[in-house]
């Protein structure tokens, strides 16, 4: 009686998916293999799920590189009731979370979704469980094809979840001196916030650390510089994470000293170089060999404009911006402000001028 009434539910919750004019085109063999896994792993409920609404998921590009799931029980259908499409899409990400992905994210960082206008939280401070949304996450995924993640999950995310700050309180004593408080003067917050609710933390983290101003030059004269980032989501740098050494080369590599908007872009000819401020290194703005995809550096732009100002442009793209392999030199020189100047010990034949005391 229960699986009928969960057959019942799913099928009332997606009809409006499958009875669309033109029938959908048959789903990625991903997308069939993970059904697969989660119908002889017991969540039959998602396995069905899946199955009916994969062709029509609103994926960001085509073809796809990434997709994580996020499986809820047999028993959370039966007793949600009917979930909306909205809150089916909670549970699916455009990006390649793996485990160690997944635990290296710092609580409170924001993962993007397929439902509109809706992210996932971390709310786990633990180093070896990882909760989402205050649902527990199973630490293995039951399928990973390097195209499509699956997860289980305890049920389902809440639709309208918020992170609640306001009730950790300090009880450690203070002491009596008395500090000045540390104003960070940055212009990056507004960007920083947008960022970190579309899955691109650590970009944002960057920009945060520019407390006085890192990036502009003018200071506080009223000459305000004018800059354009190309962000990579957090997936793609948590690879990079505690290797301090790269992180000068890393950002700046993805700054470009001048705005360049989505709409300059798009008029840009095939191969058009974009100048940026890493010694030696430059951006190349290029198109796909169907002319409907455009890249930096090799790629995929595919989040343009997600944040504008009047100085200020930042683009999301798919990954991470390489750096040529005749280039290691060139990133040498860029961060030879930060060398300490070897100095040679004299030749011995040259002191024989000097008196001995």
């Amino acid at each position: 009686m229960a699986s009928l009434q969960l057959l019942l539910t799913l099928f009332l919750t997606l009809s409006a998916v499958s009875a669309a004019g033109e029938s959908p085109p048959p789903p990625p063999p991903s997308f069939v293999n993970a059904a697969e896994t989660l119908a002889s792993s017991g969540y039959t409920a998602m396995s069905l799920t899946l199955q009916l609404i994969a062709p029509t998921l609103p994926l960001p590009s085509n073809p796809i590189t990434a997709l994580t799931i996020f499986s809820p029980p047999n028993d959370a259908f039966s007793s949600a009731g009917q979930p909306s499409l909205a809150q089916l899409l909670l549970h699916f990400s455009p990006l390649s979370l793996s485990p160690e992905s997944l635990l290296s994210l710092p609580f409170s960082s924001t993962i993007p979704t397929l439902s509109p206008s809706k992210h996932l939280t971390i709310t786990s401070n633990l180093t070896q469980k990882v909760s989402i949304n205050n649902v527990g996450i199973s630490d293995v995924p039951i399928f990973d094809d390097g195209f499509v993640i699956v997860y289980t999950i305890d049920n389902f995310f809440d639709l309208n979840f918020t992170l609640n700050l306001t009730n950790s309180t300090n009880t450690k004593p203070k002491s009596d001196f008395q500090c000045l408080k540390l104003e960070t003067i940055s212009r990056f917050e507004d960007a920083s916030t947008l960022l970190k609710s579309r899955g691109y933390s650590i970009v944002a983290t960057f920009l945060e650390l520019q407390l006085m101003g890192f990036l502009d030059h003018g200071g506080f004269s009223g000459d305000v510089m004018k800059w354009t980032v190309f962000a990579p989501v957090d997936e793609e740098l948590v690879q990079f994470s505690g290797d301090f050494l790269s992180y000068f080369s890393l950002f700046m590599r993805h700054v470009v000293p001048c705005k360049v908007g989505w709409s300059d872009i798009e008029e840009m000819v095939n191969g058009t170089v974009v100048s940026n401020n890493v010694k030696g290194f430059s951006l190349e703005i290029t198109r796909d060999e169907n002319d409907e995809i455009l890249m930096v550096n090799g790629v995929d732009i595919m989040f343009p404009d997600m944040y504008e100002s009047e100085w200020l442009v930042i683009h999301g793209i798919r990954g991470v911006i390489s750096l040529p392999e005749n280039a290691e030199d060139r990133e040498t020189e860029s961060m030879e402000e930060f060398r300490v100047e070897k100095v040679e010990a004299p030749d011995p034949e040259s002191l024989e001028d000097f008196p001995a005391e």
